[in-house]
């Protein structure tokens, strides 16, 4: 019954429209934005959503990032007085990054001639929404998972010092060519689907998104984790619970540029590929919080990020629930992990 729970919970998570907690959801419209490898969009809009009330000197914002595949309120459980985020101290903002949700992205018509878009597209449209829609000079904390902490350093290389800290869960400062294989096969999938017609469908290619995320769906989990699946009918809930979530909730187009951007991301590129001199610029405390089993983001980019940056903190988590394991409900040991590390970091910053 606990694989059957947190399939449900990992599918609420994909599709999750907003939360019943929040104060505001709305768009940002950025009059024009140029995409940092080519093309532009007229008024492109950043969605986002939010809980908790701004101060008077602002400075108690916190910016929290979606995985690759999630929408702007996937922590929403993470949420709350007392939480982890505790919205009674805190202004919690959640966006989605360009490409997905209710921000611009292929599946509003452009389809295949939108833009290809990168995590610092992402960043400097969080920006823009941060500076200008609430008037934010700092934040107290940046932080994400996997795509997530992707976003959160590259707000600490590219705009050092506007947060106070780091959070950054099961997290890389790029990909590699293990991620990049797995992405390669994923987007394969999507495309051999006859519906897919080059980008150009009249319908979904549903039956490549269900596919496709059977290929994805061993390198999310451990051996441990998959082992435990002794009864057949659980094994195939769980093999097709993300190519599912797909499938309901996505855009074909539109998962592909986003689990690209993912693919492709490298915070060392703008910096000749040095990846030292590029977190060099990041000089505020930073929480990583790594899973013991994760094999989709490989335990030496990790380790990398831990070793060339200034001032770090890292916990490894025991789960068997792989890359995943950080998003384990209220009441796990992982959670709890998780959410007494984070908030104890975030208390920490204004110290």
């Amino acid at each position: 019954m606990r694989v059957l729970r947190f399939w449900l919970l990992v599918a609420a998570l994909m599709v999750l429209p907003r939360s019943v907690y929040a104060q505001q959801e709305g768009s940002f419209v950025i009059p024009n934005f140029q995409f940092e490898k080519g093309g532009e969009l007229t008024d492109m809009k950043v969605g986002y959503i939010t809980w908790g009330r701004l101060n008077q000197a602002k400075d108690n914002a916190i910016l929290i990032l979606p995985a690759t595949n999630a929408p702007k309120a996937w922590a929403a459980y993470h949420i709350g007085p007392g939480k982890t985020f505790d919205n009674d101290k805190y202004f919690i903002i959640g966006v989605d990054p360009i490409g997905s949700g209710t921000s611009s992205q292929p599946g509003d018509g452009l389809g295949p001639k939108f833009p290809k878009y990168t995590i610092r597209d992402m960043v400097r449209a969080q920006h823009e929404l941060l500076t200008r829609q609430f008037g934010l000079s700092q934040a107290r904390a940046i932080g994400g998972a996997s795509m997530g902490s992707f976003q959160s350093v590259e707000w600490g290389v590219t705009y050092p010092g506007f947060a106070k800290g780091l959070v950054l869960w099961v997290p890389a400062a790029r990909s590699d060519r293990h991620f990049q294989a797995i992405v390669d096969a994923v987007n394969a999938v999507i495309t051999l689907d006859p519906a897919y017609r080059g980008g150009n469908y009249d319908t979904q290619p549903v039956e490549g998104m269900r596919r496709a995320g059977m290929v994805y769906f061993p390198w999310l989990y451990s051996d441990q984790y998959l082992a435990q699946l002794v009864n057949d009918a659980d094994f195939d809930r769980a093999k097709m619970a993300f190519g599912d979530g797909w499938a309901r909730s996505w855009d074909a187009n539109t998962l592909i540029w986003r689990y690209e951007a993912s693919r492709n991301h490298d915070a060392s590129e703008p910096f000749g590929g040095d990846m030292k001199k590029a977190l060099s610029r990041i000089d505020v405390p930073v929480l990583i919080l790594s899973s013991s089993s994760d094999r989709t983001v490989p335990a030496y980019l990790t380790d990398e990020l831990e070793n060339d940056l200034a001032h770090v903190k890292r916990i490894v988590f025991q789960t068997r629930n792989g890359h995943l394991g950080y998003l384990q409900p209220a009441g796990t040991p992982e959670y709890q992990e998780i959410s007494s590390a984070t908030r104890e970091f975030i208390e920490s910053l204004g110290k």
